[in-house]
């Protein structure tokens, strides 16, 4: 164009103009060379929110395609029991079987066995959040279950809203918190009810433990299953936290998942995982002289 342009053939408007046209074509197909990686980019994360949902979908399916474990909340039930239990992982491979087992409100109940033998999976499916498996568990109408991990989940927030959950902020007084506080042996925090944190990085491992504590009296459940609740805590304090929950929560069954022998002054019944065959299988002895209460 600029040869016509000198030469006379043109308007300086035609060469602007043919000069923006070009510029304009030349972004367009240079955006794929120039946006690769971001494309890229782009397409990874498609691929993993696609497989996340895969994934979701696949387990929504298989948590109620049967066999599953059943859990059923009956008014004439007079305790927690199992009917053929039998724990199998996410695949379908065997873990844990437990046939009648009893829990029945005011025992004490000691968990042990072997690490990796599926105690912890045993609580969840007792608990209701792990279908994998089939059987059933029968819990009474109406009555409460609260599991305690070895790491209790704190909600960002105040320490007040994260010592509640997970019950609606407010739903206890301040009173009555600071009061479970101060049992499971944190008053100083009493001052901080309004702080808001990250709880979960603020507070040690034993002090997040002793919180999960003060949560159990303060919702008062009927069963309360300890998956090694208090295994940050040195023997004595532990034996402390033992006898505050027989006092604050006496009616309530306790089940623990422990490995000390200290444990055992606390617990009336004793039920171990052992191996047999290709599974594992709860059998129970008792302690103070109680019956059994499971046939595995």
């Amino acid at each position: 164009m600029s040869p016509a342009y000198f030469a006379g053939h043109g308007q300086i408007g035609a060469v602007m103009q043919t000069a923006d046209a070009f510029e304009n074509v030349r972004a367009a197909l240079s955006f794929f060379v120039d946006f690769y990686r971001d494309l890229a980019d782009w397409r990874a994360v498609a691929a993993r929110l696609s497989g996340f949902e895969t994934a979701v979908a696949a387990a929504e399916a298989a948590a109620v395609t049967p066999p599953v474990i059943r859990v059923a909340s009956v008014a004439e039930a007079t305790s927690l029991h199992t009917e053929a239990l039998d724990v199998r992982l996410p695949n379908g491979a065997p873990l844990l079987a437990a046939d009648q087992f009893a829990i029945a409100l005011g025992d004490r109940v000691l968990v042990t066995g072997p690490t990796g033998s599926g105690k912890s999976t045993l609580f969840r499916a007792l608990d209701g959040i792990w279908p994998f498996g089939s059987g059933s568990v029968t819990i009474p109408r109406d009555a409460s279950v609260r599991m305690m991990p070895q790491r209790p989940y704190f909600p960002d927030g105040s320490l007040a809203d994260a010592i509640a959950y997970p019950a609606p902020p407010g739903r206890f007084a301040p009173e009555a918190i600071l009061e479970a506080l101060t049992a499971v042996g944190l008053p100083a925090f009493g001052e901080r009810l309004d702080e808001q944190a990250h709880w979960n990085r603020m507070l040690s491992l034993g002090e997040q433990q002793r919180i999960a504590v003060a949560r159990a009296i303060l919702h008062a459940p009927d069963y309360l299953f300890l998956d090694e609740a208090t295994a940050s805590l040195d023997e004595p304090s532990e034996a402390g936290i033992y006898r505050l929950i027989e006092a604050r929560l006496p009616r309530a069954a306790v089940v623990s998942i422990g490995h000390r022998s200290t444990l055992f002054a606390f617990h009336q019944r004793h039920v171990t995982v052992a191996r047999t065959g290709e599974r594992n299988v709860v059998q129970e002895s008792a302690i103070r002289g109680q019956g059994s209460g499971i046939r595995s």
